[in-house]
């Protein structure tokens, strides 16, 4: 009964841990040398699938279900570590591949996020704006010098109407375009919000191509109570904040890499453009894959190219750093962790692609470098989130060790197939929408946007990085559960429309 009643005693700690949504690193469960924090499970709970999220009266069980698992997963990490997995090689380069990720993640809080200031009157013109909608139609083109005619023809005393109704732009414009705070390029925005109603812009070039405005109406809406301001005050400082990152990033990268110059090994990346060239090839015309789909440069396929090439090619310098340059084998790893595709397998296109992708390599490469020395990589926070990581990766790897050495027989697998390939018994076929990422910021960002309502194909298409999903906004399309790994059986287990 006294072991009874101390379990319940900490279960209803640990649930008042949580709801007090405390991030002050508590501990709310200790398995041998490793413990769990509050912080760790509540970035773990909010980023692991799960049935019945949305219920509210289920999530006391959900939490405490979902704690049980991590305090499993904690304990074949310490397995995993008593097997000395924990020295294996590709332990080590994952563990090395988070610190790099998380010692620029704190480089960019510390010298560009933390360093933004927002004022009081800024916050105040926001204000103004964001309790302002515009209604405007435009003209558009993507020659300068049409653009200017139409311009022209304003000034010349044409009614706007007359020349839009004539225009192929009027299909989508039945009704005024509604422009809110936060919608349009910061100096898009600083123009329209000064405009009067019944005026209209000069031409501005945007990454479309040339537009003129014209303001039909305006509309203002009044903040009806305390609450109410307090969420204005909240969407203006995060578009503010947002708009400076962009301004603060840019002139931090400017600076830091005006005079930066690294080589890459010619011959090196000739081999492996030709390689993955032939391999790309040979998956486009032998697996079905269609001209706009992406074919994936995979695990295995590395493996096999790093045993042609041999230990002589492998630990040759790739990228050639002053300090500490990285050995072929060391990038190739690197596209293992990454991932690495395109939608061609023509040679000239991959080695465009693969120089391209190279370049934004060695951009991470010398902003770690540069957050390492100025001490991030000692940070706290940072140790712990690569050692979360690195935990459950030797979670993943006992678990995959375990996988590999069940045996199953012919007679095993043909009852299997005789059972699944009824009809009534295929494989459920399922479509997801992803984000992928590798930011934990990112993630935050989402999950904050998702509760405001923004829609998730909106957020896929802005923060996803897996390529061949995001030009589908995030989309998969349908699949079998058995398919993508762990990825086909978390989303089985989930009811339509929950994130």
């Amino acid at each position: 009964m006294k072991k009874f009643l101390l379990i319940i005693i900490l279960l209803f700690a640990f649930w008042t841990e949580i709801n007090s949504q405390s991030y002050n690193a508590n501990q709310i469960a200790r398995i041998g040398s490793i413990s769990i924090s509050d912080k760790e499970f509540l970035e773990r709970y909010e980023m692991t699938p799960g049935i019945n999220r949305h219920r509210k009266s289920t999530i006391e069980s959900q939490k405490i279900e979902f704690l049980f698992s991590l305090i499993a997963e904690k304990l074949w990490a310490l397995e995993a570590i008593s097997r000395n997995m924990d020295k294996t090689e590709v332990i080590q380069f994952t563990t090395k591949s988070f610190e790099k990720m998380f010692v620029r993640d704190a480089l960019f809080n510390k010298e560009i996020k933390d360093k933004i200031i927002i004022t009081e009157k800024e916050i105040g013109e926001g204000l103004r704006r964001n309790s302002s909608k515009l209604y405007v139609h435009f003209l558009f083109s993507e020659d300068n010098r049409e653009i200017d005619n139409l311009y022209k023809l304003l000034n010349d005393g044409i009614q706007f109407d007359s020349i839009l109704v004539e225009s192929p732009e009027m299909e989508e414009q039945s009704s005024p375009v509604e422009i809110v705070f936060g919608q349009m390029d910061e100096a898009v925005e600083e123009i329209l919000f000064n405009l009067k109603i019944g005026e209209y812009t000069q031409p501005i070039l945007t990454p479309d191509g040339w537009y003129i405005f014209y303001l039909v109406n305006k509309s203002e809406e009044l903040l009806s109570n305390s609450n109410a301001r307090e969420d204005a005050i909240k969407n203006v400082r995060k578009t503010i904040e947002a708009r400076k990152l962009i301004e603060k990033q840019k002139e931090f990268y400017a600076d830091f890499f005006k005079d930066k110059k690294v080589d890459v090994n010619p011959e090196l990346f000739e081999t492996l453009a030709k390689n993955i060239s032939s391999l790309f090839e040979y998956k486009k015309k032998n697996y079905g894959i269609k001209d706009s789909d992406l074919i994936n440069l995979e695990s295995p396929d590395i493996l096999k190219m790093e045993e042609v090439f041999g230990a002589n090619l492998l630990n040759k310098d790739f990228i050639l750093l002053d300090n500490s340059p990285i050995s072929f084998k060391e990038y190739l790893r690197l596209l293992i962790f990454d991932g690495y595709n395109a939608t061609d397998y023509k040679i000239n296109f991959i080695r465009a692609s693969l120089d391209n992708r190279i370049r934004r390599d060695i951009e991470k490469e010398l902003l770690y470098r540069e957050g390492f020395k100025r001490g991030y990589g000692d940070l706290s926070e940072v140790r712990d989130e690569i050692e979360i990581w690195k935990q459950h990766y030797l979670f993943e790897l006992l678990k995959d060790d375990f996988t590999d050495s069940v045996e199953v027989s012919d007679k095993e697998i043909y009852n299997y197939y005789l059972k699944n390939n009824q009809p009534e018994s295929q494989p459920m076929l399922i479509n997801i929408v992803e984000i992928f990422t590798d930011s934990m910021e990112i993630v935050n960002k989402v999950f904050s946007e998702l509760k405001k309502g923004t829609d998730f194909k909106e957020l896929a298409v802005k923060f996803n990085k897996r390529e061949w999903t995001k030009k589908n906004k995030g989309e998969y399309g349908l699949f079998s559960i058995t398919q993508h790994g762990e990825i086909g059986r978390i989303a089985s287990t989930m009811n339509l429309d929950v994130v």
